[in-house]
Order: structure tokens, then sequence, then C-alpha cells
């Protein structure tokens, strides 16, 4: 019968939902005989109608129930009622533990307790012969009083069906055993079984003494001890990876040390066998003089890294050989969501929540305006920035496949899944085939990308951050640009960004920022392709995208899905009628949003037309923070002291004796290179980038937008007097450089005719402004050499960004390439022998300058290797020193305490939105 709050099962009455997993439905009821609230388990179809499996369970939920200790949940009874079986538990208020490490690694002082109160909890059950099997923090709940229950002690053996436990049980990353599917039960999860379980052999109590280590692993460190992209590679990492032991925090007490080394033994005859001895060890770390910390840099420490490293390439090959025993396994991970625990049940499908690793080598690229990941309209495949380029990631794959591209911000997938379009860093729009490839022009844009989405129409409907434009629509083999929207400013609207598709392509979703820069005033609006018009449907959001709903029932046929607060929200909506029903509630915490700034409203998160999310969990990434550092042309390295910030553009004075840099979305900063020290110059109410040096060190030109629009502007370098505006244009302009002479200033400006062009102002006088280079490529960073005959600058004419050379001034008689192969951010030698650049590898590559006239260069090589330059949003990364022998650049640095990238992907998340979202039906 359905089941909704007032229900009557017996005595006992429903009062609302508490959540749901593989072993059924889980409801707060109230015991109408006792008058006591109570929990009850609502137990899967087909166990109830299997005669021998209820006769069965009934015999294991006895002993269940004479369980009696203050530290496990107790088991009161089984109720039967028209045709539902519960089964009756005690109600435990408070947050289970995977809740509370969802905010981080937990204190030793507070860690400590709770596992003794676990420990405790299992030596009761062993003492009578109960194993649990599913040891998980989704099953330790801590009231807030500090007294720890746990829940489901045994109840996997109890609903397995008979003869099953020995051979399922290995099934279990919250996985669900082939036999067991229409039952929906869950026998375990992946990440906390022993390796006996893995492999499908008898469990005994020493099992539930491996995951209690690895709980308290996961306690003390914040980190899951074994994941994988797959159940296949976590079921691998629990059979081969060592504990990385390093992780430990200093402050970990040796007993604590001792307890976890042996709990975590992968053969069971050397493995702690009594959770009696746990407790003790862990009362023993509790009791004040107990033993110090071992030092991580001790000797066990460096044998424990030592056998970690030789055993990484055997844990590669062992993970193929345990893809074949996992594959009998039907998986069906869980999702938190909103503080529960979902799993599978026997009708709807699977919630499957999967962890998506990411090679150090190519890390996961987090621009904080930019939306770095997209994903294939059949969920079967996740695009990404990994490290300097896009990569394609199918799930059922172990390794990402690089699609070529030098940078890719906001990337987004084609209807038919073979294409994914991006923005290159000179705000191109461009497109290249799912499996890699040369990348194909499509439109070049105006300003800073605000996503795009590819409509089935094959347009393209993207969003910039230009002043004067909102939406604007483009074929997706290329032509012209049409402008759908823009920004209502007498309405207090800043721009319009997110474009995102509903059904059918004739609509589309997009943001209202605020000009106010607060990122709750934002709306999400629907557009009319057809009419042109658009309407508010939702205030207080951002990026919203659509899910539809599968299941059958009346109601509105999705939902809008969107952020706001760092969370993701849902509300049900109806695509025909455009509006929404009911309340947004929050469906996926600590998801990674726009931070810089926040008022842009992106958020990591894209949805497939499947129903499949994929997401970058809040603390992945962190802002970006940087420092500086000198590198020598024979790549050795010394720290700049500066502390970290988002550092860009770090530029040397004339003589080397000073440094400028910006922080981004900030001010400019000089400093003393010999002290290392970094002061604040500029307090004005914009942003102030792109720091150029006047050839006597005593001023710097810059570019600020504190009137909306970023102009050029002059400000004494030792901070005194006010900021001196040089130029008032409706169009962005960048500064780059200063003639050896001091009386020009190179600069950038975007042209909506032309786009980016090099231009120059006289420094004094009129102030007269003249273009340099423009055409209708991209032009920029153009700096002129110290003898001040050439001109050297980036281009993308030959559909490359490469690095040319003309005469100056007169830039019309002659044109060289410099670079091979592409390259940007020219950079002069104080000597003007050599030209550096960056190589789209991130090498530092150099090009020998010949005397003489015409132009006569050297061919380009690298000095310093690849990679050996960290990517920037914008602007020179890099710069000389007055030497030539050493090189000032920018490095990330790791946020304090954060976690690694970690992208998310849940399959079936439309189900998840069926159980979360009111106001459907």
């Amino acid at each position: 019968m359905p089941l909704m709050p007032g229900t009557r099962l017996g005595a006992y009455a429903l009062t609302g939902p508490i959540g749901e997993g593989g072993m059924g439905q889980v409801w707060r009821a109230r015991d109408t005989r006792l008058d006591r609230d109570v929990a009850l388990k609502i137990l899967p179809d087909a166990f109830v109608h299997d005669a021998d499996r209820v006769a069965r369970f009934t015999r294991e939920a006895k002993t269940l129930a004479a369980l009696n200790h203050p530290h496990i949940a107790g088991i009161y009874g089984l109720e039967e009622s028209h045709g539902v079986a519960a089964l009756v538990m005690e109600l435990v208020e408070g947050e289970d533990l995977s809740q509370r490490l969802a905010r981080g690694a937990i204190p030793i002082e507070e860690a400590l307790p709770i596992a003794r109160q676990v420990a405790e909890a299992l030596e009761a059950a062993h003492e009578q012969g109960i194993v649990h099997r599913d040891l998980k923090p989704a099953n330790i709940k801590v009231r807030p009083d500090g007294a720890v229950k746990v829940l489901d002690f045994g109840l996997a053996k109890a609903l397995d069906p008979a003869g099953a436990s020995a051979a399922n049980a290995s099934l279990s990353p919250t996985i669900t055993s082939p036999a067991m599917t229409a039952a929906g039960i869950i026998l375990g999860t992946a990440a906390y079984m022993a390796p006996e379980q893995a492999r499908g052999t008898m469990v005994d109590r020493r099992a539930d003494l491996w995951a209690f280590g690895v709980v308290l692993y996961e306690m003390v460190t914040g980190r899951r001890l074994f994941d994988g992209a797959t159940v296949s590679d976590t079921l691998a990492a629990v059979l081969t990876r060592e504990p990385d032991w390093t992780m430990l925090p200093s402050t970990t007490p040796a007993p604590i040390r001792t307890l976890l080394r042996r709990c975590l033994a992968k053969d069971r005859k050397r493995r702690m066998d009594s959770a009696a001895d746990a407790r003790l060890e862990i009362e023993e770390a509790l009791t004040p003089g107990a033993s110090p910390a071992l030092d991580d840099a001790g000797v066990q420490t460096r044998v424990d890294a030592a056998v970690t490293s030789a055993r990484a390439e055997v844990g590669r090959v062992m993970r193929a050989r345990m893809a074949f025993v996992a594959a009998v396994a039907l998986v069906a991970v869980g999702a938190t969501a909103g503080g529960m625990w979902l799993a599978t049940r026997s009708a709807p499908p699977p919630v499957v929540q999967t962890a998506i690793p990411i090679p150090p080598a190519a890390p996961l690229g987090l621009s904080p305006g930019d939306r770095s990941i997209a994903i294939t309209p059949d969920g079967a495949r996740i695009v990404y920035m990994g490290g300097e380029s896009l990569v394609g990631r199918a799930l059922d794959s172990l390794d990402p496949v690089s699609l070529g591209t030098v940078g890719g911000r906001n990337p987004f997938v084609s209807p038919d899944g073979q294409w994914v379009g991006f923005v290159e860093a000179n705000r191109i729009l461009r497109k290249v085939a799912i499996t890699g490839g040369p990348a194909v022009t499509v439109a070049q844009e105006d300003g800073f990308s605000r996503g795009a989405v590819w409509l089935p129409d094959d347009t393209i409907v993207f969003a910039t951050a230009a002043p004067g434009t909102g939406l604007q629509q483009v074929a997706a083999d290329g032509g012209a640009v049409t402008v759908l929207t823009r920004p209502d400013r007498t309405q207090g609207e800043e721009d319009h960004a997110w474009p995102e598709a509903l059904p059918g392509g004739g609509a589309v979703l997009f943001t209202i920022t605020s000009a106010t820069g607060d990122a709750g005033a934002a709306e999400i609006a629907v557009l009319d392709l057809a009419t042109g018009t658009h309407a508010v449907v939702l205030r207080g959001g951002s990026h919203a995208q659509y899910v539809a709903r599968r299941s059958t029932g009346a109601g509105p046929a999705g939902y809008l899905v969107y952020a706001a607060g760092g969370t993701l929200r849902a509300v049900a909506f109806d695509p025909q009628t455009r509006t929404t029903r009911g309340t947004p509630v929050p469906v996926v915490p600590d998801v990674v949003t726009s931070v810089n700034p926040p008022a842009v409203g992106g958020v990591q998160a894209a949805v497939a037309a499947d129903g499949t999310l994929a997401y970058v969990r809040a603390g992945a990434g962190g802002t970006e923070r940087r420092t500086l550092a000198w590198v020598d042309r024979l790549g050795r390295e010394t720290a700049f002291a500066a502390p970290p910030a988002e550092y860009v553009q770090p530029r040397l004075s004339p003589d080397g004796s000073r440094l400028a840099v910006a922080v981004f979305n900030e001010d400019l900063w000089v400093g003393d290179v010999a002290l290392q020290t970094l002061t604040r110059l500029t307090f004005m109410p914009g942003r102030e980038y792109f720091p150029v040096w006047a050839p006597d060190g005593r001023r710097l030109f810059f570019s600020s937008d504190q009137d909306g629009v970023r102009n050029l502007y002059a400000q004494a370098a030792d901070g005194t007097g006010t900021a001196e505006r040089l130029t008032t244009s409706p169009n962005e302009q960048y500064a780059s450089g200063v003639t050896p002479d001091g009386t020009r200033l190179l600069f950038t400006e975007r042209s909506p005719q032309t786009g980016f062009d090099i231009m120059q102002i006289e420094l004094a006088g009129s102030r007269t402004v003249t273009p340099l280079v423009r055409t209708p490529a991209i032009e920029d960073n153009g700096v002129v050499s110290p003898d001040g005959r050439w001109l050297a600058y980036q281009a993308n004419d030959s559909g490359t960004v490469e690095i040319y050379v003309r005469p100056y001034p007169d830039v019309a008689s002659g044109r060289w390439q410099v670079s091979t192969g592409g390259g940007t951010e020219p950079v002069w030698a104080r000597d003007g022998r050599e030209l550096f650049y960056v190589s789209p590898t991130g090498a530092l590559m150099r090009v020998g300058v010949e005397s003489g006239t015409p132009w006569g260069a050297r061919p380009p090589t690298a000095v310093l290797k690849d990679g050996a330059l960290t990517p920037s949003r914008e602007g020179p990364r890099y710069d000389v020193s007055a030497d030539g022998q050493r090189f000032l650049v920018l490095r990330d640095v790791p946020a304090p305490d954060a976690a690694p990238p970690q992208l998310i992907v849940i399959q079936h998340f439309e189900e998840l939105l069926r159980r979360l979202v009111p106001g459907q039906d």
C-alpha cells in the first residue's frame, strides 16, 4: 500500500520519512501503545512475499533484538500490516558520521571518544556471535549529547537469502547482489569492505575490525582510505593499496597508529581480531601521559612509503585483474544528498555515485569565473579541464583522453555527443571532436565567456561578460553572430549569463545577474527564441539546468536544478507552462560555485539529458592561491617569500629591484625584490590589472574597471598621489608595454568591429590613440624591444596563436613569425638579444635575436621544460631578471587543509530528485 504521513502499520503511525537505502525505506513513526517515537525500516516487497526468507529473518531478528547495549541502536520487533513488513527500531536523533565527515577531518580529541564507543558496540555484538558486516560512517550516529549509536547491526546477514551470505558478502560497495536485485538488498560498502569480503570468502568478526580501522583512518585524516572511479577500482584498491600513513595527523598517539596498522592488515591472520583490544588501545591513547605520536619522518614511515611506492605498479596490474572479479557485482553505489544516504530500490533505477580520480599529471582546472566541466547527453562521458587542455573521460574507462586543445574554458557538448564546444583564453569560440583532433573556429566572442549551449537546430547560444550584450547566437559551423538579449541597466541588471536548453531547443534558461554584485539577487529567466521575449521564473538562484522527470505520474514534467549559497537546489518545473511548483529544496551540498566574483553565478555542475549529474565537490580545488619563485636557466628554483594570494601578471621594474603584481579581482601590489616584501599600491573601487613599469621606474601604468569598463590609468610607483585616468573608452583596454623612451604606452583594445587589436597612446600632450596592428584576427600582448626597433606580439591569423615581430614604429613594413607550434606572452630580455615566449605545453622558449636590419633570429629553443610555467587566466605569467639569468614565475600552492580535486558523477540523479523535491504531484 502507498505510504505517507498518517498511514498506520499496526500500532505505529507514520509521521515522516527519514531516509531510504537498499535495505528499505526508513520512516519516523509514533508507537501509539507505548507513546514513544520509533524508526520503522520498511522491508522490500520481494522479501515480504518470500515465506522462507520471512521465517529466516524472524529467527535472525530475535538474535539481533537480544543486543542490549548503550551504543547499539535497539530492535524492538517486526510489524506486518496490510502486506507491509517493517522492522521496528530505536529512533536515534543526531547526524551520522558521514554527515560529520563531510565537513572535514575530526580532531583526535573528538574522534577517539567516538571510536571507543564504536569499539564497545562491536565488542558487545561479537561476544554474542553477531558480526555487523556493513560498518561505515553512515551507520554510526552521534547524538547531540556525544553518545554514539551503531545502526543496522547484522541486518546484512539477516536480510540475505538463506545460504547466500558467504557467496554474496563480497558484492557490497553498497552493492546489490545479482541474485537479490529485485529485493534491493545491500550487503555492505566497497570502500569499507575487508579483503576477504572483496574476494567473496567467509566473513567473521575480523571484517568488522577492518571496517573499524577504515572508519577511524577517515575520521582523523578526513580522507576516504580506499576510493576509485568504479566499484572495480575500489575493490582493487582494497586488495592492493597500502594506507598512506603519512596522512595521519602529527598529533596521532602511538597506540592509535599501532591500532590502525593492526586493524588494516590485509591478511586477516595478522589482523587484530578483538574489539576489546581495540577499545583498550583507544583508552590507553586517551589516558593522560600516553605515549607520544610517532614522528612521520621516522623509520616506520619511511618503510611504509617505500612499500607504497613499490606496490604502485603492482596495483595497476591488479586493478585489471580485479575488474573481472568485481564484474560479477551489479554496481549500485548510494549517493549522499541533503544529509540522506540514498541507494537502490526494487523498482526505480539505483542512484549511483562515483568519484572520478584525477591524475596528478593533469589536475582538474577550476577557474573561478568559468564552468570547467561538461557531460555528453547520454551521460556516458565527461569533459573537463585537465592541466592545460580539455580531456574526455568515459565513465567505463580508467584513463582520460586529451582532446588536443590549448586551454578550453566553459566546455559544452553538442546534442549528438560528437562535438565539444569551448572558448580559448583569447575569447575565440571553437569546437573539437569528442575524440580529439584539430579545433575549428566558430566565432569571436566579445568578452570573457559566461557559458554556452549547443541547441538541436545546430546553433550555439553563448554569453559573455561584455557590458553591452547578453545572450548571443551563432551557427555551429560559424557565421554572423546575432544578439538575443541585452541587460536592462534601468532594472538593475548587470549581465545575462549561463544559457542552458529546455526540451526541444525552442527556449533557453539563463541567469540575470544583479548590478549590486549580490549573488543572492540573481534571477533565473527563460528566453523564448521564437518571440525573443523572456520572463523570470525564479529569484535568488543562478545557472539553472533542466532535468526531465522520467517516472510516471501527474504533476510537472521535471525540475530546475540551480546554484544558491554553495549548494545545488531543486524545484519542480513544467517546461510547457514555464512555471515552478512547490518549495525549492537543497539536493546536493558543497558544490563549487563562482567565487571571483561571486555575482557571476556559475556552478561547477552539468546535467546530461539522461539525468546524470557531474559536479565538483566544494573544497576540491578551493580558491586558487599562488606564490612567486625564481627559476634559473638550469631549472633550479628559489622561493620568493611572498604570502600566498591569487597573483597574476608579475612585472619587474627596468632595473630589476622592484616587483609589481596584480591580485586577481583586487588591486596592484608593489614590492622590494631584495627584501621580498609586498605593499598594496592601489585602493580604487574597481579591479586593477596588467601593471607596466615606466622606463624610469617612477610610474606604473595599468588597467582598471572602477567605472565599469577597463580603461588605462597611471599611478606613482611609490603610492603617492592619486591614480590618473589616461583613456575614456567604451572598449576594454589592457596595458602591455611602454616604449623605451617612455613616450607611448602600448595596450590591447577589444573593439566590436575587429576584436582584439594592438594600440598605442601618446603619454604627453593630447594623448592621441592610434592603432598599431588592427585586423579581424586576435592581436594581443604587444611589447617593444629595448632598442625601440621591434614590436613583438601574439596573433591567431594562421589559426594558431603564434608570436610575431614587426618593425616599430613602421609596423606595416614587415612581419616575421617567431614561434613554431604556438606561442603566447612575448617578453624581451633587457639587453634585447633574446625574446622569450610560452609554448602551448607550458615551456619557456628562447629566440636569439640577431643584430642588424632586417629582422633576424635563430630557431626557438626551450629554456625551461614543458609544464614549467603555471597556467594563467590572462596576461603574462612570468618576467625576466635584469641580467637575463633568472625568471620570476607564478607557482600554485594548495589551500590549507584542502582536499584534492574531486569530480563526482551521480547517475539516475532524477530518481534522487523524485524523492526529495516537493510539489510534484
